[in-house]
């Protein structure tokens, strides 16, 4: 079931990501993501849908620009 024709216009900025999808994009594992959101951080928001975590492809994007270093011993701002 694609998101295609029921996005609004949004495009694939605002797709719903599945826990499994999100964690592929980001290189960890799945459990990896679960222990972020027990723990509050890093800071990645996540959409609950009923008993499924979805997560929007903007907030993977933002996650990925805002820990995005350009030397050993800079610190993300």
């Amino acid at each position: 079931m694609g998101m295609d024709s029921h996005d609004g216009g949004r495009g694939a900025a605002h797709a719903l990501l599945t826990e499994d999808e999100a964690a592929a994009l980001l290189k960890v594992q799945p459990a990896t993501l679960a222990t972020w959101r027990v723990r509050g951080r890093p800071h990645l928001p996540f959409v609950r849908v009923g008993r499924c975590v979805r997560y929007r492809q903007q907030d993977i994007s933002a996650f990925i620009e805002g820990h995005l270093h350009r030397s050993a011993g800079e610190v993300p701002a």
